[in-house]
């Protein structure tokens, strides 16, 4: 996990420096909700994936359960599997 978050860090530092990119976030698991205090209510996963993106200028596509059969079109997609549930 600690790899990942620099190598994520990256890619969205190097698509917002060219232009604003047309990303997919691929929610899987919709049902997969916790509390977020910042927020003061309960959040999905892809909840501060999609705000940044946004923030940055970029166009976010969210899709639930499916992931769209044309990928095509996104230049980034980021794909959310949910939070491991015993």
């Amino acid at each position: 996990m600690k790899t990942l978050v620099p190598v994520v860090v990256l890619l969205l530092a190097g698509v917002g420096a060219v232009r604003a990119a047309d990303v997919c976030v691929w929610n899987y698991d919709v049902l997969d909700r916790f509390y977020d205090p910042q927020v003061g209510d309960s959040i999905d996963c892809a909840y501060w994936v999609e705000r940044t993106l946004t923030d940055q200028g970029h166009n976010v596509t969210l899709a639930t359960q499916y992931l769209p059969a044309d990928i095509s079109g996104f230049d980034l997609v980021f794909c959310l599997m949910g939070w491991y549930r015993c």
